[in-house]
């Protein structure tokens, strides 16, 4: 278990980048080593391991930028952060060699847990439509309560409050945007114990063609 001090880690990440190392490579190699699940920075929650095992990669690169914004102009980290897009000709790095095997796989627990289960319930609003209208049942629409149905077994507000109610958050209160992934992955989870294994195969690769149409579209947007 790395036990490297966090303030060491952006110090060491800050002399890279000052004798002529890249600002992204050296930022990943940072991340391979960052020790820290989650903190508080300037009355700020930041969680880096959404329920302690899938790595919100975006999130962390963001706080290692706090250590280093006088070093790299805000331009060319913002499509990171904010868009997901690699500085330059840089979106060909070997990401798992940078950051680690450990650290490469919580990723991908982030990327089906959070990233992916999310398009679950888009993929599975439209495939619901799909039997009703082969059914010919047109009488009322499937809304968001019918998919989180069908995968949780209950209500999106049912589940809200069943899961703040297990992580001891006020019932009124809203989700900020960390609490919002934190109960994606609980939800998934929810959906790897209770579903059969080949019911959540088929719901995910729906998921991930829905992802995959999403992502080109953005790009085309972006391009």
């Amino acid at each position: 278990m790395n036990t490297e001090n966090h303030l060491s880690v952006i110090e060491n990440l800050r002399e890279r980048i000052r004798s002529g190392e890249d600002w992204y490579e050296s930022l990943l190699r940072a991340v391979r080593v960052w020790p820290l699940v989650e903190e508080e920075l300037d009355e700020e929650r930041y969680v880096y391991l959404i329920g302690g095992e899938a790595l919100d990669l975006l999130r962390l690169c963001e706080r290692l930028y706090v250590g280093i914004a006088d070093l790299v102009p805000q331009e060319e980290v913002m499509p990171l952060i904010a868009h997901d897009r690699p500085p330059g000709e840089r979106s060909g790095v070997d990401l798992k060699a940078l950051i680690g095997q450990e650290k490469y796989r919580a990723y991908l627990s982030f990327i089906y847990g959070v990233i992916v289960e999310e398009m679950v319930v888009h993929a599975v609003i439209q495939e619901l439509r799909k039997r009703r209208r082969t059914s010919g049942l047109t009488r009322y629409d499937i809304d968001l309560d019918d998919a989180y149905r069908y995968l949780y077994g209950s209500t999106k507000g049912e589940l809200v409050q069943s899961f703040k109610h297990e992580k001891g958050l006020s019932r009124r209160r809203s989700l900020t945007l960390t609490e919002v992934k934190e109960l994606t992955y609980w939800l998934f989870r929810m959906r790897l114990r209770n579903s059969d294994k080949s019911r959540v195969a088929s719901d995910t690769k729906r998921a991930l063609t829905v992802l995959h149409r999403y992502t080109e579209a953005r790009r085309e947007l972006g391009s």
